[in-house]
């Protein structure tokens, strides 16, 4: 295991459980101060008893969609420890089904969680970090920002903005020194499935972590994770028929199970 997080300042939103939780369980293992956040305070709670034990560990309640709570969790680190090494912009919500149901009030809470979670993330660590020249900055996106899976527009959109927006980022800011980095994880058992059994080739969160600080340590750009999901859905953003003919399928699948079963997997 590497020294790169030893001692390092980092916020993890959506910190207290899922991918959050998991990527803050690694950071703590491997010496770095973490700032744990998310909602509701329950979850917050609920999290600060399980890592009780853990002397590097700091928790806070911030709604990412509220840019004065955003704000303020980073005024607090930098507060208490002169500075911010990461910013894991993890928090985010689901969303599978068919266009027709969807109604605008669908729509805000999308955007307003998946998408402006994330500017108001950026938007409050980029100038600390640019002041003391360094950090990196992470945004949890989606393999649905990297190819667009049927019945998945509202989710499609906010995490296709995710990763143009870093990726556009990353390239305009590598010379002060600031790294941007977005994760995209393909089926990951956590929360986010609700009330359905995740898919049968999903990872673990604890997985999902181990991949994205490996690709974080190495200053990736957009992530794909597991390896079995970008060697399959890297190489057909290059062949439109090859994509067109798995996403068809899989629009046809998600149709007839959503008919058979009411689910979509």
């Amino acid at each position: 295991m590497s020294d790169t997080f030893e001692g390092k300042i980092c916020i993890v939103t959506g910190g207290t459980s899922g991918i959050g939780m998991a990527i803050s369980k690694a950071l703590l293992g491997r010496g770095a101060v973490v700032y744990l956040v998310g909602i509701p305070e329950e979850s917050v709670e609920a999290a600060r008893a399980e890592l009780a034990g853990q002397e590097n560990a700091r928790f806070a309640v911030v709604d990412v969609t509220k840019y004065d709570e955003v704000q303020g969790i980073v005024d607090r680190a930098v507060e208490e420890n002169g500075r911010l090494d990461y910013m894991f912009n993890n928090a985010g919500i689901g969303g599978t089904g068919p266009f027709e149901s969807v109604t605008l009030d669908h729509w805000k809470m999308m955007i307003d969680i998946n998408l402006w979670g994330v500017i108001y993330g950026v938007h409050a660590a980029f100038p600390v970090m640019v002041k003391q020249g360094s950090g990196h900055i992470v945004n949890t996106a989606s393999i649905a920002g990297v190819i667009a899976p049927p019945y998945q527009a509202l989710y499609c959109a906010t995490k296709f903005g995710v990763v143009g927006m870093t990726e556009s980022l990353r390239y305009e800011h590598a010379w002060r020194g600031i790294s941007f980095t977005s994760i995209c994880p393909y089926n990951v058992a956590t929360p986010i499935f609700g009330d359905t059994k995740p898919p049968e080739d999903s990872i673990t969160p604890e997985e999902a972590a181990e991949y994205s600080l490996a690709a974080v340590e190495r200053k990736e750009g957009v992530v794909v994770l597991p390896d079995s999901a970008r060697d399959k859905w890297m190489p057909l953003r290059c062949d439109q028929e090859a994509l067109d003919k798995e996403l068809f399928a899989m629009a046809d699948e998600r149709r007839a199970s959503l008919e058979t079963t009411g689910r979509y997997y």
